[in-house]
């Protein structure tokens, strides 16, 4: 079976992104870890989250500098919202929690990004697994993720 980074390498090839996955052994499990790993400023680095509502599965894009305010983004879905459970974030994307990228995934989930995200030049995503990244800019991580641009952060 192949790994996650191939796995996702294929699925971005497939979606027409070229990506180019870094490994750092040290691990880039949370935020702050990418971070020091790539050489980059927290909120540059984007934490892949999936909510549960009543009748779907969802996807945060979020800043690594910012928490996801779940009722802000429950206004936004237009339904109440928790942290989907690790089972069903592999179910439905195909990775597990720590290395879930931005796309690519089993089934497409409905996505937003957090505008902070925006700031940035150049952003970093997990690659499928919990010690690897790529960098994206933010534009076209919302356009092949096809997510819409929300004030869901919690600062």
């Amino acid at each position: 079976m192949a790994s996650g980074l191939e796995r996702f390498r294929a699925a971005a090839e497939e979606l027409g992104v070229s990506v180019a996955p870094v490994r750092y052994p040290a691990g880039t499990r949370t935020a702050a870890d990418a971070a020091a790993a790539v050489g980059c400023d927290v909120g540059q680095i984007v934490k892949s989250l999936v909510f549960a509502t009543p009748t779907r599965l969802v996807l945060a894009l979020t800043s690594g500098a910012n928490q996801v305010d779940t009722d802000r983004l429950g206004e936004l879905t237009g339904e109440k919202i928790s942290l989907a459970a690790a089972e069903a974030v592999r179910s439905a994307t195909g990775y597990a929690i720590g290395g879930t990228p931005p796309f690519g995934h089993l089934n497409p989930l409905p996505a937003w990004i957090d505008q902070d995200l925006l700031a940035y030049d150049t952003v970093w995503a997990a690659a499928g697994t919990p010690d690897s990244c790529f960098p994206i800019a933010p534009a076209q991580l919302a356009a092949t993720a096809e997510a819409l641009v929300g004030d869901f952060a919690r600062r």
